[in-house]
């Protein structure tokens, strides 16, 4: 069976119009390629079927906000807060992003080939974030469950105030943000990042996973427990 793949040129459409074009093309498509992007912002809002789409070019703010299903590939940067609140499906931008990537996402996969800018992954509640270069000022700040893979450095204040979850980071973080923990990985976490990264065709040699360090919560309940509530395992 062919997949029957469709074309649209957005160049003269508003966000409006380019997004109730791409949810008609979606239900008898199996891939849309997006073509003049030109940095628009809201593209690809709220879909929720299973589809493939190639963006070629840059996207603007909140691109893949709300996606549940479909499988969206940047081919240029993203602008701020990319695949914010999503719940499923999957992002890969193969430039950088700016701020906010993955912004209370609450399942799915967002995979950032460069660098990334602030607060990656605030509030998000679920899913996976993997940054290929840097990450900006308080990633992961409020996080509250998931998954953060930085291969680069993390900027300061890193894990402000997370509550659950885990960021796992590869190059040197500035600083820590209240309530967060940087311990070492065991076994276990270098299993399940060998098998992620590669899957995403990120080529770690087995001396880079022997780096990884990860950022926990250090207390459940950071902002009225208790002295016993500290040192806690809260990654999951």
């Amino acid at each position: 069976m062919v997949d029957k793949v469709v074309e649209i040129d957005v160049s003269k459409m508003t966000p409006r119009e380019a997004n109730e074009s791409l949810k008609n093309l979606a239900i008898s498509n199996d891939k849309i390629v997006i073509k003049n992007p030109n940095a628009m912002h809201y593209l690809i809002s709220g879909l929720v079927d299973d589809v493939a789409i190639d963006i070629n070019g840059s996207a603007g703010y909140f691109v893949g906000t709300m996606n549940d299903k479909a499988k969206i590939k940047i081919i240029g940067n993203a602008g701020w807060f990319a695949g914010d609140n999503m719940t499923g499906g999957e992002i890969i931008i193969e430039g950088t992003t700016g701020d906010g990537v993955g912004q209370g996402i609450y399942g799915g996969t967002i995979v950032v080939r460069k660098g990334a800018g602030a607060r990656t992954g605030e509030i998000m509640k679920n899913g996976t974030i993997i940054v290929g270069g840097d990450s900006g000022f308080m990633s992961g700040i409020f996080m509250m469950g998931g998954r953060i893979v930085v291969l680069g450095d993390l900027g300061e204040d890193a894990g402000e105030s997370i509550i659950r979850g885990v960021i796992y980071v590869l190059g040197d973080v500035k600083s820590l943000g209240k309530n967060a923990n940087l311990v070492p990985i065991d076994d276990e976490d270098k299993f399940e990042l060998k098998e992620l990264l590669s899957s995403y065709e990120f080529n770690l040699d087995e001396e880079d996973y022997t780096k990884f360090r990860k950022i926990i919560p250090k207390s459940k309940r950071p902002f009225y427990g208790g002295k016993d509530e500290n040192d806690c395992d809260c990654a999951d």
